[in-house]
């Protein structure tokens, strides 16, 4: 069984429904836009260098997910940590549920970045990416 930060607990207790939480490589081919991950981000030693963090994947003008970049693959993503039941359940209805694919720049940008918040768009190197777990709702 996989140890969860708090955080991560208590966003998995938001989504409603059902959960099957299937640990998967740090592949760009198994990572599409829409998925919900958690995973560990490893950034060095110390406290906070390996912490856990839930991400909505999307697509951007650069690729669908993860993308090349300067120093490796990056995977882009709204950071899904901290919002609200609302805006978490909203995000799940309209992007996981309904079946649309999740992207920064199509028609759905404006709304994640009412309901997210500019601030949570984040890029993480997919190297450093560790532990990962797909979230599949039911």
């Amino acid at each position: 069984m996989p140890r969860f930060s708090k955080e991560t607990k208590e966003f998995l207790g938001v989504v409603g429904g059902p959960k099957i939480l299937q640990p998967m490589p740090a592949s760009a081919s198994r990572i599409t836009p829409g998925d919900l991950l958690v995973f560990r981000y490893f950034l060095g030693v110390g406290p906070g260098s390996q912490s856990q963090r839930v991400i909505l994947i999307i697509k951007n003008r650069r690729g669908d997910g993860v993308f090349p970049g300067l120093s490796g693959k990056l995977v882009s993503c709204f950071k899904l940590d901290g919002n609200s039941e609302d805006v978490v359940n909203a995000i799940v209805d309209n992007l996981y549920k309904k079946r649309r694919v999740a992207s920064y720049y199509g028609k759905i940008k404006k709304s994640l970045i009412k309901l997210l918040g500019i601030d949570s768009y984040r890029t993480y190197k997919l190297e450093q990416m560790k532990e990962i777990y797909k979230v599949f709702l039911k």
